[in-house]
């Protein structure tokens, strides 16, 4: 049986995202239990985000006969730094990154002249070849940025950006050149080489065309975030933008 599971880490408390990154990166770490538990001997990943970005809602496929519930719980109390709350069981086989949408969210905690920040951020918002704004590899530049907004929380400045999918270092680049006071990010001849740092970005949701989740203990990760032994900073800022939704959305 196939399923999508939605979850959550503190990339600050791993080597990397991806498999043979460390021993302990996200995706080893998870099938490291899978194996263990004998309930599979690979994942599919919807997103891999960079070492020490976070995620409140990356995708993985899993297929399986072991009960789903029996799944997710085991998922939540072997692995440390990640809860897994949501799930969708599925007809047939859908690979996770046919995605429909990805928003991620850059949280900004000093202090900034935001109108400016924004005004060269709306620059990006649309169909762009992201060349200079990305590491290459063997994949296509051209991408659309469907909306680029922000909210306000106890000070901080959290940027919302949505596409469908991102090139390497794509957003963290932006972010760089926005926040430098740069402008006019598609005349540059040359590449940009400056990355924020990965630490403020956080893959927040992605979602799918006819693909309902069903939540599964979903108070999980609010409880992970409030226990004093484990909150990071990075922890700290995640639990204080999931625990409320009364974001003032600009």
């Amino acid at each position: 049986m196939y399923y999508l599971i939605k979850y959550g880490y503190d990339g600050t408390s791993f080597t990397g995202f991806q498999r043979g990154n460390g021993e302990n990166s996200v995706e080893d770490s998870i099938i490291k239990i899978l194996k263990k538990y004998g309930i599979g001997n690979n994942i599919e990943s919807a997103a891999r985000t960079d070492r020490y970005v976070s995620a409140r809602g990356n995708v993985m496929l899993v297929d399986t006969d072991t009960n789903i519930g029996n799944v997710m719980g085991i998922l939540n109390a072997r692995i440390p730094g990640m809860f897994f709350y949501s799930y969708s069981a599925l007809d047939s086989y859908l690979n996770p990154r046919h995605n429909s949408l990805k928003q991620y969210s850059y949280i900004i905690t000093e202090n900034i002249d935001i109108s400016r920040v924004m005004e060269t951020l709306g620059e990006f918002v649309g169909q762009h070849d992201f060349v200079n704004f990305c590491k290459l590899d063997s994949r296509n530049t051209v991408r659309t940025i469907k909306s680029i907004n922000y909210s306000t929380r106890n000070g901080f400045y959290i940027i919302n950006i949505q596409g469908r999918s991102f090139v390497w270092h794509q957003i963290r680049s932006m972010m760089a050149f926005a926040l430098m006071g740069k402008k006019h990010p598609f005349s540059l001849e040359n590449k940009f080489t400056y990355l924020a740092s990965p630490e403020p970005l956080v893959l927040m949701d992605i979602s799918y065309d006819n693909v309902t989740f069903k939540n599964f203990d979903f108070k999980r990760h609010n409880h992970y975030f409030m226990e004093k032994e484990k909150i990071t900073r990075t922890g700290y800022m995640l639990y204080d933008i999931f625990g409320n939704n009364r974001d003032k959305q600009e």
